[in-house]
């Protein structure tokens, strides 16, 4: 082996591996590809007697993370799910019987015209809870699912955009 010959190999022996680690491996590792494939979005919803309202209207598919603040002086909770119906049209069941006048009821999460996604459980008045989701593009409903909340006005539309 010429001299010139050896030089050029223990330089790529030493090389060949700074390469690899510098521009290889980056783009092999499954950490690197996640970041790169998904963005995360934060989205922050505000319940109070009666109403959501989410900082936006619309955000990208992907990560989101859902940062609900209830600022009413009742029990509220979040439901995510996805669905072509009008945000006020969705179905709906009679509660489970209890002490009143009126009776009162819930969306139906279960209709196959919609898919419920997740949900943060109740929280009590003046707490804020997060929930991360991944959202496909499509109209999503925001809804406190408390028995008479949907009713007086507990929802929203969340539409959600390709990248």
């Amino acid at each position: 082996m010429t001299p010139i010959n050896l030089m050029v190999r223990r330089i790529l022996f030493l090389i060949l591996p700074l390469f690899f680690l510098t521009f290889v491996f980056p783009v092999l590792n499954p950490a690197t590809i996640a970041q790169s494939d998904t963005t995360e979005e934060l989205v922050t919803v505000v319940l109070n007697d009666f109403y959501v309202h989410p900082n936006t209207s619309q955000a990208k598919a992907g990560r989101l993370t859902l940062k609900a603040m209830n600022a009413g002086p009742s029990t509220h909770e979040l439901v995510i799910l996805k669905t072509d119906l009008h945000p006020a049209a969705l179905p709906r069941k009679e509660a489970k019987p209890h002490r009143g006048i009126f009776t009162e009821y819930l969306v139906n999460e279960e209709n196959t015209l919609m898919e419920t996604i997740d949900e943060i459980e109740e929280f009590p008045a003046g707490t804020s809870q997060t929930k991360t989701v991944v959202l496909d593009p499509g109209h999503y409903v925001l809804f406190c699912n408390i028995p008479g909340h949907y009713d007086k006005g507990m929802y929203a539309s969340l539409h959600i955009v390709k990248q």
